[in-house]
């Protein structure tokens, strides 16, 4: 099921609202919290401050009954608009004075030897009604105590913080929607430069290959995505070129056979001829299309290396043992050529026998062909560092320098000293290449015009 897309500046909008809403209601709570604590602080104050006056009013009251003749100065202190309520008592419990009905029993009573504090208010309810209390006891002129009861509802504080609480709520919504109005607003311009980095990436086409994103202009999140871009482009670029050069290069190689094939055969076929002539023909024939064989046969397993689907058969190889394999399989065309093979080479290489024999075999077939009679081919074996080189070497007219780097490309042409026979498709060095690209290694090459030319396959030492 296909998931319709969203946009970026959108889901970027989403998520910067949220976090704003987040923060602000954090804050809000925190400022709720505060000020509940603040109205709290501030009406226990009261209640203490209240209770002083009430034990300040009854040292002024000579007596317990005084107190019921005349409460009205007992209650107009306590409280004027009711907000406060007051009940004082005998010991007995009788009631002396009160603005409300009975209240919940104090959890503990200050005693007249110390000052009340807000340690002393106590949270209490009576029918479901919260309030905040204190209890004090005082005494009046002829030494009776008083046990003085303040109380306050906290309903009103509860109305007021509820109020808050919603305006809080309202702002923070408020406020997340104008940072994700701004917020959207930021992002669209942000993201132009994006924008302007995929206008540059349409500007790309198989005909404009060299276009490439300005990655010094991108901002710093993504300068390594344009980067990374544009070193796609230059690979993609490098294998197009490659491509190409590889496509005119299989063209021309395949139409020189072609071409002799068909003059050949359309000449023989011009006239009657001997019967010897057309077996000639037919040899010339027969050699062309092994040409073409041997091509079509490496581009294929070329095809093959390039997409890892040659399975590899590690196993211990004795590079003495398997160099004079080579060296003995090649001692036909060696005394062909007037060449010696010689071969000095120790150790043991974990590598797969049969590419081991190609790729060293091809080195040698090109050693062949351009060594001078009378003169050796070397074939050498040995550990240098972490590798363990295999190495053919051959005294030649040498390989310009230049040609050096392009000498393992599919094809490529060097210098005319080193152009290829008849019998050669090109292929063989970018054989090499890709079997020690398959067993993690390397190819490498040196050479000394009128001197030694030097081919050496690096493997990694590994544990059989």
């Amino acid at each position: 099921m296909n998931r319709r897309s969203v946009s970026l500046t959108l889901q970027l909008s989403t998520l910067v609202a949220l976090t704003a809403f987040a923060v602000f209601s954090a804050v809000g709570i925190y400022l709720y919290r505060s000020l509940a604590g603040q109205l709290q602080e501030r009406d226990d104050a009261d209640l203490v401050e209240r209770a002083e006056l009430m034990r300040h009013l009854l040292d002024e009251t000579p007596t317990a009954a005084a107190i019921r003749h005349d409460p009205h100065r007992f209650l107009d202190s306590a409280s004027l608009d009711g907000d406060v309520l007051l009940q004082m008592r005998r010991p007995d419990g009788a009631v002396l004075a009160a603005n409300t009905g009975q209240l919940p029993p104090a959890r503990h009573i200050v005693p007249i030897a110390r000052r009340p504090a807000q340690a002393d208010v106590t949270a209490a309810s009576a029918r479901q009604a919260q309030m905040r209390m204190l209890a004090v006891l005082g005494r009046v002129g002829d030494g009776e105590q008083v046990a003085v009861t303040l109380a306050r509802p906290v309903a009103d504080r509860s109305a007021l913080l509820a109020t808050y609480r919603w305006r809080v709520f309202g702002a923070a919504l408020l406020g997340a929607a104008i940072t994700a109005l701004l917020g959207a607003m930021v992002i669209r311009r942000g993201l132009h430069r994006v924008t302007a980095l995929a206008e540059q990436a349409s500007d790309v086409s198989a005909q404009n290959l060299r276009a490439r994103l300005d990655a010094a202009a991108a901002p710093t999140e993504l300068r390594q995505l344009a980067e990374s871009f544009n070193d796609v482009l230059d690979r993609l670029e490098t294998s197009f070129d490659h491509l190409s050069q590889f496509a005119d290069d299989l063209a021309h190689d395949l139409r020189t056979p072609l071409n002799n094939l068909m003059v050949q055969t359309e000449v023989m076929l011009a006239q009657e001829r001997p019967l010897e002539e057309y077996q000639n023909l037919l040899h010339s024939n027969h050699e062309e299309f092994g040409r073409l064989a041997r091509m079509v046969e490496s581009m294929l397993f070329l095809a093959r290396a390039d997409h890892d689907e040659i399975a590899l058969s590690l196993a211990p190889l004795d590079l003495h043992d398997e160099l004079t394999r080579i060296a003995d399989y090649f001692e036909g065309p060696a005394m062909e050529a007037g060449v010696n093979i010689t071969v000095n080479a120790a150790g043991v290489v974990l590598a797969d026998a049969l590419l081991l024999r190609r790729a060293v075999g091809n080195l040698v077939s090109n050693a062949l062909r351009y060594t001078p009679q009378g003169h050796n081919v070397r074939l050498s074996a040995a550990q240098e560092g972490q590798w363990i080189a295999v190495c053919v070497t051959n005294p030649g007219a040498g390989i310009a320098a230049e040609h050096l780097e392009r000498l393992f490309d599919r094809f490529y042409r060097a210098d005319p000293s080193r152009a290829r026979g008849a019998g050669s498709a090109g292929l063989g060095l970018a054989i090499v290449k890709s079997i020690m690209t398959l067993q993690q290694g390397r190819v490498t090459v040196t050479s000394q015009p009128g001197g030694d030319t030097r081919f050496c396959l690096h493997f990694p030492l590994r544990a059989g």
